[in-house]
């Protein structure tokens, strides 16, 4: 784990609030990894590559505003983006009570203003004021995610959907489907040989 280079290797810059956040979620993931089943990445390294920097790969598509991150377990990839992006008001929503229980001590020692933990699910999951973003890497398919999202957008809002290689049948799908959103994927960086992609879904205008 050097995280710094790692960093770089994402075209981030961190600051010291940042690096500080990362290092406490990376040491406090560990710890709660021994009681509760956060996830199964046991090792320091794994932490790091597989909930951290993935939480991060997505980072130049995220914007100022309101992102709600659905079915974010222990609070990925939210946490990580909040931490980088403090203008920007991140919405962790997961049915899983134990695992936000997580995120709710990382918001707490962090002193994360910007985030909101709410344990719902996504079926029942209500809101007042609508989101800039949404994004989530915890859908199996895409028409899911979209069917989910798009009453919780604002008209000009976007769906950013992580995904892993093997991604162009479920846009096909979508793109079939969901006809009046427009559909474009894009390489997300990464330390690891597994490509890792990002679908954006736009509404289209009228």
């Amino acid at each position: 784990m050097n995280l710094l280079v790692d960093c770089r290797k994402l075209k981030i810059i961190p600051n010291d609030r940042l690096v500080n956040g990362l290092e406490v979620i990376v040491k406090e993931h560990l710890k709660w990894n021994q009681i509760f089943n956060l996830s199964g990445h046991r090792t320091k390294q794994n932490v790091w590559t597989y909930q951290i920097l993935d939480s991060l790969s997505p980072h130049q598509f995220i914007k100022t505003g309101n992102l709600l991150d659905i079915g974010t377990g222990p609070g990925f990839p939210g946490l990580p983006l909040a931490l980088m992006y403090p203008d920007t008001h991140v919405t962790l929503l997961d049915s899983n009570e134990k695992k936000l229980a997580f995120a709710r001590h990382i918001q707490s020692i962090c002193k994360l203003d910007n985030v909101t933990v709410v344990h719902n699910r996504i079926e029942e999951f209500q809101v007042e004021k609508k989101f800039d973003q949404i994004i989530s890497r915890a859908f199996k398919h895409l028409n899911g995610m979209i069917h989910h999202s798009l009453d919780l957008l604002t008209l000009n809002g976007e769906i950013l959907a992580m995904k892993g290689a093997r991604v162009d049948s479920e846009i096909l799908d979508a793109e079939t489907e969901f006809e009046r959103c427009a559909i474009t994927l894009h390489k997300l960086p990464h330390i690891v040989d597994e490509q890792r992609m990002l679908v954006l879904v736009k509404q289209r205008k009228k």
